[in-house]
């Protein structure tokens, strides 16, 4: 007797064992060794021997449903050469399991492969979730929900037999869950040091995730740090420590001792450089007075040919160089005095900007425009001084007014700084939101910002037309951004990432921050914004590393460490709310409901005093407390709802083959397909019974 579906169970029904004989992974593995020179066929767990065989792995089943039939084959030998039968004749009747509504293409296929290869007696069929009803002693009314590795069944009983034709599937299982799971620590964890491998990932889902009871309720919760680390369990991956060459504490005080000596050396040579530099300033300096004097002593011309002979094109420069060592000088010695040096300021003095260019020279013209430049700057510096005192004074009025509205209402000016702060966060949040969003160009901030572009691009290239023309024969020059009006554009394009705008929403949200702070009792240094996002990162580096220790990513021990804690609840959610993976189905609660209103009430009263939970899948601690909640809230107050778990959800299917073939021997034979019937009735002939996997039309 044999049980199959991702993981095989097989044994004799005489066995006096209350589990299956073997149980093991319904894989194979064919390649060739090199070493040996010939072709190896491994089946089962024999098949994570090596990593050669690894690598080769194929399973017979595409989800439930058997179609690899030579690989099917492999596994069938090495089944019953475990099971010790060793003849070319198998002369015990069989009894398999398949998947709910099962295609007649694949039974045909199965029973081709028993009949003409293992010369069977007979082969009976049968839903394993309907056998682990019957071995947890459902012989009435009742709702099997399986959870199994690559699916969710829930099949009503009527008088212990399944009424398949209102039976629900949902496309997820245990290995949907272990590939949702791997790819949300692959996203996770994207410079993980080595593969996490699925058999891995499967241990992970089994030993640490769990169904939540309310998962709304239970996100919420983990939203703050301390309780997500209370929910955080560690993965330890392998790895190697690195050879750390601990230093005694003598070799650590060498080590202090020449940094000192190198800083002292480095402070020595930095002295005598300055004081070399102060010296060469002092000589220069002395040379240049005794230049300068000769000014007095000759004439015009005669004084310029000597500076040019010093290498100074025109006197001005001379002038600067001399007042620049000058001042030099004079600062070194106030700080070898000790004294603090206030360099003398007087107003600029311009005296070449009012000649007439005519009555100047080529090194006049040159000061002058030199002059006239520095001129506008001088203007512009006092321009911008003008307007910060005016600034300055505005603000000090803007601020008066405010603390004259402040104790003329303090209630109403309070709304008011908190009805701008809450603007000011949400200019700041949409902008973050939009800056996020421009990478992806379907987003509506990215196609907004091509509208934009290409409204630009059409204006220019209508209104530049006959521009063009013109500007080639020098009629015309290019005059954008002239005019204010034509940097709006810009503005707009570059609205999500201007640094200007956010700098100053940023310094806003400060001052209105403090204010909140002075005045208002009920906000606390919590509700600031630096607060929130101290928050926000402590939440993340929670997540993705943990509570404590601090993570340090140069310890081996830390960086081959996987944090499981959303991930705990989000896998198992899935089968409640499919959608979370991009499963368009209905959830497992929301299927049970649908099977139950197919009944009427007196039926439907009978099968939710019988419910039960089955399936390796349905192991994971909470399943059937959530299945029982979500039917109660559906359910009237008082109906007599019990949600119980199967006795050993991953065995019983097989103990209910047993038992059934004990049992009921005489409905086991009557219904098997005998190598009569599959000669005459052809290989798609099958027998209906109340514990089969399909309705016959």
């Amino acid at each position: 007797m044999a049980s199959r579906s991702s993981e095989l169970r097989a044994g004799f029904s005489s066995s006096t064992l209350d589990v299956p004989m073997y149980a093991f992974d319904n894989i194979v593995s064919r390649f060739r060794d090199r070493k040996r020179g010939a072709n190896v066929v491994l089946c089962g767990s024999d098949c994570y021997v090596d990593a050669q065989a690894r690598s080769n792995i194929k399973s017979p089943f595409d989800t439930d449903v058997v179609c690899g039939m030579d690989s099917m084959e492999h596994i069938l030998d090495y089944t019953f050469g475990r099971l010790g039968i060793d003849t070319g004749r198998i002369e015990h009747p069989v009894l398999m399991t398949e998947t709910l509504c099962n295609p007649e293409y694949s039974r045909s296929q199965m029973n081709e492969l028993l009949f003409e290869a293992y010369q069977v007696d007979s082969v009976n069929y049968g839903l394993d979730a309907l056998f682990s009803a019957y071995a947890n002693g459902i012989r009435d009314d009742g709702l099997v929900v399986s959870a199994g590795r690559s699916s969710t069944l829930v099949v009503p009983l009527m008088a212990a037999r399944g009424v398949l034709d209102t039976a629900k599937r949902q496309a997820w299982g245990g290995s949907q869950a272990v590939e949702f799971l791997q790819r949300l620590l692959q996203l996770k964890y994207p410079n993980c040091p080595q593969k996490i491998t699925t058999y891995e990932v499967q241990r992970m889902l089994e030993e640490l995730c769990y169904t939540s009871s309310d998962y709304d309720a239970e996100i919420r919760h983990l939203q703050v740090p301390e309780n997500l680390a209370k929910a955080d369990r560690v993965v330890q991956l392998p790895y190697t420590a690195p050879e750390r060459k601990e230093k005694t504490q003598e070799e650590i005080e060498r080590a202090e001792e020449r940094k000192r000596a190198a800083s002292r050396r480095l402070q020595e040579q930095t002295r005598l450089m300055r004081q070399e530099k102060a010296q060469q300033n002092e000589n220069d300096l002395k040379y240049y007075t005794l230049l300068r004097e000769w000014k007095d002593k000759e004439s015009q011309e005669e004084y310029l040919a000597r500076l040019e002979n010093e290498g100074f094109d025109t006197e001005q420069g001379f002038e600067r160089l001399y007042k620049r060592l000058d001042t030099s000088v004079r600062k070194n010695r106030a700080e070898e005095l000790g004294e603090e040096f206030q360099e003398e300021k007087k107003e600029p003095e311009f005296p070449l900007v009012d000649v007439p260019d005519a009555d100047l020279d080529e090194e006049g013209l040159k000061e002058k425009r030199r002059q006239l430049l520095m001129k506008a700057g001088h203007e512009a510096r006092l321009r911008a001084r003008a307007e910060k005192e005016e600034g300055k004074r505005l603000e000090e009025e803007r601020e008066a007014k405010e603390r004259e509205e402040q104790r003329e209402n303090p209630e109403a000016w309070l709304k008011k700084i908190h009805a701008q702060y809450d603007k000011t966060l949400a200019r700041i949040h949409e902008r973050k939101r939009l800056r996020e969003m421009l990478p992806n160009r379907k987003s509506a901030a990215a196609q907004q910002r091509m509208k934009s572009i290409t409204a630009l691009a059409s204006e220019n290239d209508a209104g530049n037309t006959g521009s063009q023309r013109r500007r080639k024969r020098g009629e015309d020059e290019d005059t954008f951004g002239a005019d204010d009006s034509d940097w709006a554009v810009y503005r707009t394009i570059n609205d999500a990432t201007n640094e200007e705008e956010e700098a100053e929403d940023h310094a806003l949200l400060e001052q209105l921050e403090q204010k909140l702070l002075e005045f208002d009792d009920q906000f606390t240094e919590e509700d600031t914004y630096a607060a929130m996002l101290r928050r926000k990162t402590r939440l993340t580096n929670t997540f993705l590393r943990g509570f404590e220790p601090k993570w340090d990513p140069e310890d081996a021990i830390q960086f081959h460490q996987l944090h499981l804690n959303v991930e705990r609840i989000r896998v198992p959610e899935v089968s409640w709310q499919p959608i979370m993976a991009g499963v368009d189905q209905a959830g497992v609660g929301e299927l049970c409901r649908h099977v139950l209103r197919s009944f009427d009430e007196t039926v439907r009263g009978r099968m939710i005093q019988n419910v039960l939970v089955t399936g390796r899948y349905s192991q994971l601690p909470g399943f059937d407390t959530r299945l029982q909640t979500t039917l109660r809230s559906v359910l009237p107050p008082r109906a007599p709802l019990s949600v119980r778990r199967a006795s050993n959800p991953r065995f019983d299917a097989w103990r209910g083959m047993r038992q059934w073939v004990l049992e009921q021997d005489e409905v086991f034979r009557a219904t098997s397909i005998t190598r009569a019937d599959y000669e005459e009735k052809g290989s798609g002939w099958f027998q209906e019974h109340g514990l089969s996997a399909c309705v016959k039309m």
